[in-house]
């Protein structure tokens, strides 16, 4: 007979009285990329804003994750600018300071990679002067920097105040309207709302720890042959008692290398990289001790490809420059909104009228416990990197392989896609949005969740007016998208194309 887990130990906290440290029209908790937008977006348009971060500095994964890639703004025809406002202002940005560079011949239409550093200088010019620029001068970003939530008041439904933490203590910030930017829902989770948690066995697509490495010299082995020789023998990466660390951090050695190594090119050196060289396997990382022994077992990880590295040709000399300050996160939990976004609508470009964001990056499903990279692209076909390092390939909209490929510039994400289903005056942008396991694998890149973070911006500016997310006028709020040179398409004129 199964034990019956036994209930934790517990204390009681003494009632307190909590100051309340901030009023606000719009309170945004997370400063990554939705969590910038969504704030600059406010404040540009009049609003008082407050913006909690738990980093002393912005950007979350393009600045704490090492994700130096911002896919590209345009359409699956390389050609039709499909993504505009906040997210190509932080791009040229980053452009005027020499540090972002497109891959595409062009220099304009593939993916973007950028520096980790200039953009957490960007973060701060576009938050710190948001009042400053397409306003009315009455707005503004008040920032809390080493700040952590940990904990929601709520009436109904309705938030009405939320609770953190800083080097200051405990206090409480009052607004009209509150973002979840946090990736992880975690305003709407300590609301006491359900979420979806990874796929429909709750298990979350693998994550990555990022680093850069230097000394890479002329004629180096290329990451697809190092790709091949770190696949080539067991990992063997343990720790021994004498160094006091349990078991649990590392696997015991003689698992396979569970990565298909990728990195880019640093901008300003040409020995230098960043590598997205380590996956770490069966880690929920909402939950703090797997999320805890994940960060530990992925720097194992990491010293065990930077000792493989330095064995070939030209990368003899290999060294660690710095280490992301916590794992890339692709998946924990996601809301349950008015609209969840499936599969279908995604992979067929389906339009919407109340459509916010528009974006061409495919379903990309790392497989939470194994080896193994799925990706569904708009053009009908699928790609499959096998837990062997061998390729499959096929299509999945039913297709003769050699059949012509779909013509689909890009998928639609609503608005209703960001609103939490049981409250009223609550926006969610980033990766936690509502969508479906598979559909969440292409909406959770930066360049997204920047869009979802402007529209909630302005959108929670728009509720202001009223009180309540759903009652805005949709149409109003992409007018006003448009205006900030946001490229959205009719859902008359349709996204899709076979």
């Amino acid at each position: 007979m199964a034990q019956v887990p036994a209930a934790p130990e517990v204390i009681l906290e003494p009632a307190h009285e909590v100051p309340v440290i901030a009023r606000a029209d719009v309170a945004v908790f997370g400063g990554g990329p939705a969590g910038i937008c969504a704030a600059t977006a406010a404040a540009r348009a009049g609003r008082h804003v407050v913006l909690v971060e738990r980093y002393g500095f912005l950007g979350g994964m393009a600045t704490a994750g090492n994700v130096t890639i911002l896919h590209s703004l345009y359409g699956t025809d390389h050609s039709t600018p499909v993504i505009g406002g906040l997210p190509e202002e932080f791009l040229r940005r980053l452009q005027d300071m020499k540090a972002a560079r497109n891959q595409s011949p062009d220099g304009e239409t593939a993916a973007w990679v950028i520096n980790s550093e200039y953009a957490k200088l960007v973060a701060d010019d576009l938050v710190c002067g948001a009042g400053l620029v397409g306003g009315d001068g009455k707005g503004r970003v008040d920032l809390m920097l080493h700040t952590l939530l940990v904990g929601v008041l709520r009436e109904g439904r309705r938030i009405t105040g939320a609770l953190v933490e800083s080097k200051s203590g405990r206090g409480a910030i009052v607004a009209r309207v509150y973002i979840d930017c946090t990736g992880d829902a975690d305003l709407i989770r300590r609301a006491g709302l359900d979420t979806q948690l990874g796929n429909a066995e709750g298990k979350c697509q693998a994550p990555t720890l990022c680093f850069r490495v230097a000394g890479r010299q002329p004629g180096a082995a290329s990451l697809g042959q190092a790709a091949a020789d770190l696949f080539s023998e067991p990992m063997r990466y343990t720790l021994s008692e004498r160094d006091g660390c349990r078991e649990v951090f590392a696997p015991s050695g003689g698992d396979r290398y569970p990565c298909f190594l990728w990195g880019s090119e640093g901008l300003f050196d040409a020995e230098e990289e960043m590598l997205a060289g380590t996956r770490v396997l069966k880690v929920n990382a909402a939950d703090a001790t797997s999320f805890s022994h994940a960060e530990i077992e992925a720097r194992y990880q990491m010293r065990w490809v930077l000792d493989r590295l330095r064995r070939l040709p030209g990368r003899e000399n290999t060294y660690l420059v710095d280490i992301a300050t916590q794992l890339g996160i692709r998946e924990t939990h996601r809301i349950h909104a008015d609209h969840v976004l499936t599969r279908q609508e995604v992979l067929e470009g389906v339009s919407f009228p109340d459509a916010i964001a528009q974006g061409t990056y495919p379903i990309d499903i790392h497989t939470p416990d194994a080896p193994g990279i799925r990706f569904e692209y708009l053009d009908g076909t699928w790609r499959r990197i096998n837990r062997d390092r061998s390729t499959s390939t096929g299509r999945w909209d039913g297709r003769p392989e050699d059949a012509a490929k779909r013509s689909t510039l890009c998928y639609q994400v609503p608005y209703r896609s960001l609103i939490p289903r049981d409250l009223d005056n609550v926006l969610v942008a980033g990766r936690c949005v509502g969508a479906a396991h598979d559909s969440a694998g292409a909406l959770r890149v930066m360049i997204n969740g920047m869009q979802f973070g402007e529209a909630a911006g302005v959108a929670a500016v728009m509720t202001c007016q009223g009180g309540n997310v759903r009652e805005i006028d949709a149409s109003a709020l992409r007018a006003h998208l448009q205006s900030r040179g946001v490229p959205l398409r009719d859902s008359t004129a349709g996204v899709a194309g076979a």
